[in-house]
């Protein structure tokens, strides 16, 4: 099973890393350009060799220390790749959330926390859904307090971060042993990213969801997942019931419950939503 969610959030990360992989595939092109100027460009300025480049005058530089410059470029932009793909999955937490409310409405419980993942997993048990578990917490808060970092321009490594890699780091590098290549949980430098490292964490942040997702998705009310479905259809429908609009709009509720929640709906649960919302 899965929830209606899942798709839309991994296609939003795909985008992202699609759009990653092009700053490293204009990176790659810079490189191979800059090597074959050949040795004795060093001295000339980028308005020298790129004269036909608009921005060449605003950044003129030596070609000596373009790749210094472009490794600035280059450690802001991970950052920044890293960060909005974070937010992605912080939109998914909230949105889920949303989602249990609107579907599994008698037994939602929502719960207070100034952490997200923290709030999520709380909302989760109190709401009989059973919690992720606690390597999957510690491996939010660990990339959202990165994202602080990042964003909030952190000269040095704050204390939360600090004693979330102290008591956790070993245990979450056992745990996604095996899917990194070069994050270490266990690392203090926290406020620059290097390629590897930045991959590891968009690839995590994939996992993750499908995580949350696969947890969430079979204890979904199948009664609430068929109103939701007729509401966001129909809410607005003008028109009057007929034998024939409701079997049809039975059967095309049973495909969407099959698209979007890989889950089988009894037709009759269906039908009798159906038949009490969104009609004139």
């Amino acid at each position: 099973m899965k929830t209606i969610l899942k798709n839309k959030y991994i296609k939003r990360l795909a985008s992202l890393n699609d759009q990653f992989c092009f700053f490293q595939f204009n990176r790659k092109e810079l490189d191979k350009r800059l090597l074959e100027f050949g040795p004795n460009a060093g001295d000339l300025f980028t308005t020298d060799l790129f004269a036909s480049n608009d921005m060449a005058p605003r950044i003129r530089v030596k070609i000596s220390k373009l790749p210094s410059f472009q490794n600035l470029n280059q450690t802001f932009t991970f950052g920044a790749y890293f960060s909005t793909s974070y937010e992605v999955v912080s939109y998914y937490l909230i949105d889920s959330l949303e989602l249990l409310k609107s579907i599994n409405s008698s037994t939602f419980i929502a719960t207070n926390d100034t952490q997200l993942e923290e709030k999520y997993n709380l909302t989760l048990e109190s709401s009989s859904i059973p919690i992720i578990d606690i390597s999957l917490i510690n491996t939010l808060k660990y990339l959202r307090l990165r994202r602080n970092h990042f964003t909030h321009l952190y000269e040095e490594i704050g204390n939360p971060l600090k004693s979330l890699i102290c008591d956790f780091g070993s245990d979450l590098n056992r745990y996604w042993e095996g899917s990194l290549s070069q994050l270490d949980f266990e690392s203090y430098n926290v406020l620059k990213f290097d390629e590897q490292e930045t991959i590891d964490m968009l690839k995590l942040l994939k996992i993750i969801i499908e995580k949350l997702d696969s947890n969430l998705a079979p204890h979904l009310n199948h009664e609430g997942i068929a109103e939701y479905l007729v509401k966001k259809e129909y809410s607005d429908s003008e028109q009057r019931k007929n034998l024939d609009l409701v079997n049809k709009r039975t059967q095309k509720i049973i495909t969407l419950s099959s698209t979007h929640f890989s889950t089988p709906i009894d037709r009759t649960i269906i039908e009798q939503k159906v038949n009490e919302f969104g009609w004139k």
